[in-house]
């Protein structure tokens, strides 16, 4: 089992990385990253037994990436779309 202050620094990173892509954008690609980000830190916080702290920013990563990704990636497939 991986050692508790690693995986706290590893799930810290994934928090700020998420939050960080969940607010720029990037070309919807932030939201996905944001996304992923949250579900690999839940996944360790979740895996700790309450070792590792931080499930509200990985809700935000979650919730945050979900929500730009309902948004704007049918935006960008309609707006391919019409292109052809």
């Amino acid at each position: 089992m991986p050692d508790i202050h690693d995986s706290q620094v590893k799930a810290n990173a994934l928090i700020r990385r998420g939050v960080i892509f969940s607010i720029l954008w990037i070309g919807g690609v932030g939201s996905l990253i944001a996304l992923i980000s949250g579900v690999s830190a839940n996944k360790i916080i979740t895996s700790s037994n309450g070792g590792v702290k931080g499930k509200g920013g990985a809700w935000w990563c979650i919730i945050a990436g979900g929500l730009g990704m309902l948004l704007w990636f049918p935006i960008i497939i309609i707006g391919i779309y019409n292109q052809y």
